[in-house]
């Protein structure tokens, strides 16, 4: 092994010495065929090296001789030759002038040739010269690995015979070295083979891109996919091979771009764009053939521009790059006028550059959708909507003149808050009006609005301006003088409420703010705005429920400072004016009530109601209002039911205190029918009150329950028929019906009087039948009190009062029973064909008309044990006793001074 050192280190020595030394070498010319050159043959290794590589004068002798390739030629010999040749005789001579002329040109393009020959030849001295040099590193290199590989035996043979064994490595690491290096040597060549091909690949692209794009594009694609295997066919990391090929590809595809982009806009600006055109009938065939062709030449880009096409619907596609550049000077002229020093960019007129965008949708709408869309239909694209990719890119101009406006805007909150309405406003045009979507895109689209309320601290501040505007314009509402007046004047038009003008106005503030949350996308943002909604709800909730308490603290106090005093306050929740203010609360609460169930029905809040449920479920609270109120357990509360609908709680909360209102309505009348009937409660000739007979000229009285017309309408002028000390409590209860029927709707009325029927029916039954006693004449007149006045009281609104009565009505129809006593009719016994006969009632007209019975009568049948309960009930039914119960039927009957059980 050191013999092998030794010789090559004697070889790099030589080499060394001739290292400037070189051969001429056989060179080619254009077409390929070699030209023999004057060589100068290779100095043996060892010898002096001199000036015998180029020809030169033997200096040793006087002689005219030339050495070349270590051979002498006498020239002086070769002269005489050949004049001997030319010149034989003195004839000859004549042609001495031509000849030489002639070997004066041969010897000029010797002459050049010679010098053509030293400039080639200097070439290859220095491309031999390198190439010595390069096998001079190599040498060098292998001599150094031989150094190597002789240790490396010395060590293994010392490994063997057991010496240096602290320094000894073992042969599976020597092994795996070796590996790696053979590794490392076939990454090279695969690196090399690697930029060879890709050299080949782009020079092959760029020549064929003058011709056709689209072959251009085979080895564009041969490139990429090269550039995108790189890794996985050369192992590990090669970063900068991996920069190199994806620079690469991007450079030829810019290349491309620009190219293409040339002839497409050219094609552009011959049919007139982006000027609107509205017939494409007015460009010519040749023009609209060119356009077309450079339309989908363009297109051919789009895949290796934007990868392959994701049909999924996940995400959007990608922009077309034709419309990209359609759109460009259309963007460049936004810019011009809305983001420069231009009168036409102002901070408060953000619905200036809005419109303006749909001003230029709606120019170019009817090329875009008529004539380019038809082009994409015939390429690979058909699933694009050339028009909504048109807008996006417009959009993309819009939201940038967003971002650029809003830091100036935050120093002007109002104008931040107009500028997101009219965003959304701008939004919902698009929307409905354009049917946009984003291409490609299946999920809803959030809008332009969405730069606002993407930002944190720009939603809070808009957020906040909204709350503030929301409360201030609440405050000046509940402020207003005719805040509780009747919003408008009644139609005659009893089936809907009259709202005041406050309940009217909180419902059109409520109603802008749903208008202004409606588009919004994010049920963050649109819960936030309901909060504010809720909120306002709440605190006209608490202003009516103060009201009502002051109402009722004042009319129903216990302690006075007086008895019998009545302050001024006091006063105006008496009577009319106390009605009247009771009422204005219950229309405007009847009001929101109403409107909020009509929401609670609408599509969009019971999609946003499903949609906090279903929050509900993965956050503990869905709907939060700094201003909540956890202790108050009246106020509408932030529970939603599954089955509900979004304002389930505040219509609840409504309810509650609409009917704490109406029970406050029937207590301000009953109060002051109750304060006056006084002397009629008072009365005690019910028992002493008897037949005179000339006044009855013998005939017996009639109950006014079989003979007073229905639809007789108390006055006083029925004094005559009804008692004295009741004129006044009627009057009372027809002047608080009469107010209650032009302030309230039908069905508010009727439930109003239905409740006053009831509580008028538990006093008289309370207060006048269980606590007196009755003659027969006593009974009929309080039951011609109750026909004549408490139902005539009613009649004129209400088509049937006594059934609001019922059991006064039977208890009357018991009270005035004929008496045994007097000579009436003998009916002998309740069987045989005349009870059959007589069963049941019968109808006369619209009136039904009752079998007649005497109080000895119904008493044997009621206070029979042996009879059943249902033959009991249906001799009570047979006189009209309708609702009492056998018990209650005792009791009145009990009423009756003639009744001995």
């Amino acid at each position: 092994m050191k013999g092998r050192s030794r010789r090559l280190l004697s070889l790099s020595s030589h080499l060394e010495m001739h290292a400037n030394e070189a051969t001429f070498l056989p060179t080619k010319n254009q077409a390929g065929q070699e030209e023999n050159m004057t060589s100068v043959a290779p100095l043996p290794l060892g010898e002096s090296s001199g000036p015998g590589l180029h020809p030169h004068r033997d200096v040793s002798t006087n002689h005219s001789n030339v050495v070349v390739f270590d051979q002498t030629i006498d020239v002086d010999e070769d002269v005489t030759d050949f004049f001997d040749t030319r010149f034989a005789s003195r004839e000859d001579l004549v042609k001495i002038k031509t000849t030489l002329q002639q070997q004066t040109e041969i010897g000029s393009g010797l002459s050049q040739k010679l010098e053509e020959s030293k400039a080639k030849t200097a070439q290859v001295l220095k491309q031999a010269q390198r190439t010595s040099n390069s096998a001079l590193d190599s040498l060098q290199k292998l001599e150094s690995s031989a150094l190597d590989l002789e240790e490396q035996i010395e060590n293994s043979e010392a490994f063997a015979s057991g010496k240096n064994k602290r320094d000894q490595r073992s042969l599976v690491e020597e092994l795996s070295d070796l590996q790696s290096r053979v590794l490392a040597l076939e990454d090279a060549k695969r690196y090399i083979l690697t930029i060879s091909r890709a050299q080949k690949l782009i020079s092959e692209s760029q020549e064929l891109l003058q011709s056709s794009a689209e072959q251009a594009l085979v080895p564009y694609n041969s490139l990429a996919r090269l550039s995108s295997n790189v890794k996985e066919s050369l192992g590990g990391s090669n970063t900068k091979l991996e920069g190199f090929l994806n620079a690469s590809v991007g450079g030829l595809l810019n290349e491309f771009k620009t190219n293409l982009s040339k002839k497409f806009q050219a094609s552009l600006d011959v049919i007139g764009w982006p000027k609107p055109i509205p017939q494409i009938s007015a460009v010519p065939d040749d023009k609209q053939d060119d356009f077309e062709y450079s339309f989908k030449e363009m297109l051919l880009l789009q895949e290796p521009a934007y990868g392959p096409l994701d049909r999924s619907g996940e995400k959007p596609f990608p922009p077309l790059l034709t419309t990209e550049l359609m759109v460009a000077p259309l963007i460049l002229r936004f810019r011009y006028h809305f983001e420069g020093k231009r009168p036409t960019n102002r901070l408060d007129k953000p619905e200036w550059y809005l419109t303006h965008i749909l001003e230029v949708i709606k120019d170019h709408t009817p090329f875009l959708e008529e004539y380019v869309q038809g082009i994409v239909q015939g390429t690979e694209y058909k699933e694009y909507d050339v028009k909504n990719d048109f807008i996006r890119l417009l959009l993309a101009a819009v939201e940038r003149k967003i971002r650029l406006s809003v830091p100036e805007m935050l120093l002007s909150p109002e104008a931040l808050s107009h500028a997101i309405h009219e965003t959304l406003r701008f939004d919902k045009t698009l929307r409905e009006n354009e049917l946009y979507l984003p291409p490609g895109q299946t999920a809803e689209w959030q809008g332009t609005v969405q730069v606002y309320l993407d930002n944190r601290e720009w939603l809070k501040t808009w957020l906040r301006v909204e709350k503030e505007f929301a409360v201030a314009r609440y405050t000046q509402i509940m402020e207003d003088a005719d805040a509780w007046q009747p919003a408008y004047e009644d139609m005659g038009e009893k089936e809907y409420i009259i709202p005041t003008k406050s309940a009217e106005k909180l419902m059109d503030l409520l109603e802008i703010i749903t208008d202004r949350y409606r588009p919004l996308p994010i049920l963050e943002h649109r819960t936030f705005l309901l909060d504010i909604q809720l909120d306002l709800l709440i605190a006209y909730h608490h202003h009516i429920r103060g009201l009502v308490d002051q109402y009722e603290s004042l009319t129903y106090s216990f302690v006075r400072v007086m008895p019998g005093a009545a302050s001024a306050e006091e006063l105006n929740t008496m009577g009319i004016d106390g009605l009247r203010n009771l009422c204005q609360w219950l229309c405007s609460v009847e009001y929101i009530s109403s409107t909020l169930k009509d929401w609670g029905d609408d599509v969009f809040f019971l999609e946003l109601h499903q949609e906090i449920v279903e929050r509900s479920h993965r956050v503990s609270n869905p709907l939060h209002s700094e201003n909540e109120d956890s202790e108050d357990e009246d106020a509408p509360k932030r529970r939603l039911d599954e089955n509900g609908t979004i304002f389930d709680e505040p219509v609840k909360a409504f309810d509650q205190l609409s009917k704490r209102i109406q029970e406050l309505i029937v207590r301000n009348i009953t109060k002051e029918v109750f304060a006056s009937i006084k002397p009629y409660v008072s009365l005690r000739s019910w028992p002493q009150i008897e037949f005179s007979a000339p006044e009855n000229n013998g005939r017996q009285p009639q109950s006014p329950l079989q003979t007073f017309p229905e639809h007789h309408i108390f006055s006083q002028h029925d004094n005559d028929d009804v008692s004295p000390e009741l004129y006044q409590p009627l009057t009372i209860l027809t002047h608080a019906l009469e107010f209650l029927a032009t302030a309230l709707p039908t069905k508010p009325f009727t439930m109003l009087y239905k409740l006053t029927a009831q509580e008028m029916q538990d006093f008289f039954w309370q207060k006048i039948i269980m606590k007196n006693s009755f003659s027969e004449l006593g009974g009929l007149q309080f039951a011609r009190d109750f026909q004549i006045g408490l139902l005539g009281a009613g009649r004129r609104w209400i088509k049937k009062p006594e059934n609001y009565h019922r059991k006064l009505r039977d208890a009357s129809v018991l009270l005035s029973l004929q008496s045994a006593k007097v000579n009436s009719p003998a009916m002998a016994s309740y069987d045989g064909q005349e009870r059959d006969e007589s069963r049941g009632k019968k109808n006369v007209g619209d009136r039904p008309v009752y079998v007649k019975r005497t109080l000895a009568q119904i008493m044997a049948v009621l206070f029979d044990e042996d009879l059943g309960e249902e033959v009991v009930k249906g001799r009570l039914e047979e006189i009209g006793v309708m609702y009492l119960g056998i018990s209650e039927a005792k009791d009145v009957i009990r009423r009756r001074v003639e009744c001995w059980r």
